[in-house]
């Protein structure tokens, strides 16, 4: 791979693809509903799992050993992460409708603040009287892709020799299992929290080590172009049959990794600092907040303008004073601080 690259900023669009599709559908605000035609979150959530399968890979064949990839990890997503959960924590105080005292020994606060520092976030996304007139009710409906993240990085260590030795078997194994769990649970399982179910870190395995088989293959890697073109010719003639999801993961990946790697000259947008992951992180509540104000009711674009502003701001005082501040008390090489997910 080329030193030379562009994932600061395809990942920095994608994050504002899912802030936008956010803005239309958490709000379900008619006016901007015509987001959702045009942008596809879904494509910018497996692509964020691309591009981290592919970076995270060169995170750990650079790390000197496995404390010190589990220690890069921990550095990148935790700040951020526990700041939000608090975040969220202290506007359910501001906005609860219980008593203050009733919120904080409520037993759905108890359990949100149990299951989201464990990762959890399902088990209870809301807080007890808190945006209970918006159309949804979670505190932050982003956060939900980092326990499958954190699977994946516990998995990597263990795959990434088998990747090595025998790529494409070892590949192959883990796309049948990836496409078949996400079949089960579209097609066959039709219970509770199916959709859920469909779309954790096993249905997304197959886009995080496409990336890190990229990433360790360099004569796969030379065969980027032919497999991006390949690929999304297939996926254009089955678009509309249940066989688009089986090369899906084939196309959304290599896309992602040639718009990364070799299609545009570089934008060196990340010597201002990696915002993607605030970005990611923060637009949820922010538009939780403007609906909670009626904001988006009476001016939805005035509304999508001030979410966009806000949660870049946040985002960039998250970089300067948190995240970056917990990557640098180690000194990690500029390639390594760039791994994040998201």
């Amino acid at each position: 791979m080329k030193e030379k690259n562009n994932f600061d900023i395809v990942r920095l669009v994608m994050a504002f693809i899912v802030l936008l599709v956010h803005s239309a559908e958490v709000t379900r605000n008619a006016e901007l509903r015509f987001l959702t035609y045009f942008l596809d979150s879904d494509f910018a959530v497996k692509g964020f799992f691309v591009i981290s399968g592919f970076l995270i890979a060169k995170s750990y064949i650079r790390s000197s050993s496995l404390s010190s990839y589990i220690t890069k990890r921990c550095k990148r997503i935790l700040p951020a992460y526990i700041f939000t959960i608090i975040m969220c924590l202290i506007i359910g105080v501001f906005v609860t409708s219980l008593p203050l005292s009733d919120f904080i020994t409520n037993k759905e606060t108890i359990k949100y603040i149990l299951a989201n520092f464990s990762f959890m976030n399902f088990i209870q996304p809301s807080l007890p009287g808190v945006f209970e007139h918006n159309p949804n009710q979670p505190m932050d409906g982003s956060l939900w892709t980092i326990k499958s993240e954190i699977a994946l990085y516990v998995l990597l260590p263990f795959l990434i020799p088998l990747l090595k030795k025998k790529p494409l078997l070892s590949y192959v194994v883990i796309y049948l299992i990836s496409c078949a769990w996400f079949y089960f649970f579209t097609y066959i399982y039709s219970g509770g929290k199916a959709d859920t179910l469909a779309k954790q870190f096993i249905s997304l395995s197959s886009y995080f080590f496409f990336g890190t088989l990229l990433a360790t293959n360099e004569n796969i890697f030379k065969q980027l172009k032919i497999i991006t073109i390949v690929s999304l010719v297939i996926f254009f003639v089955t678009k509309k049959t249940e066989l688009t999801h089986f090369i899906q993961p084939i196309a959304y990946s290599s896309v992602v990794i040639l718009f990364c790697t070799g299609v545009f000259k570089e934008i060196p947008i990340g010597k201002y600092g990696d915002f993607s992951y605030g970005l990611y992180l923060y637009h949820w509540p922010v538009i939780q907040i403007l609906i909670y104000l009626g904001i988006y009711d009476r001016h939805p674009f005035v509304g999508l303008l001030l979410t966009i502003l806000i949660s870049l701001t946040l985002a960039i005082l998250s970089w300067n004073f948190l995240e970056n501040r917990f990557l640098k008390r180690k000194k990690i090489p500029e390639m390594e601080v760039k791994t994040s997910v998201i």
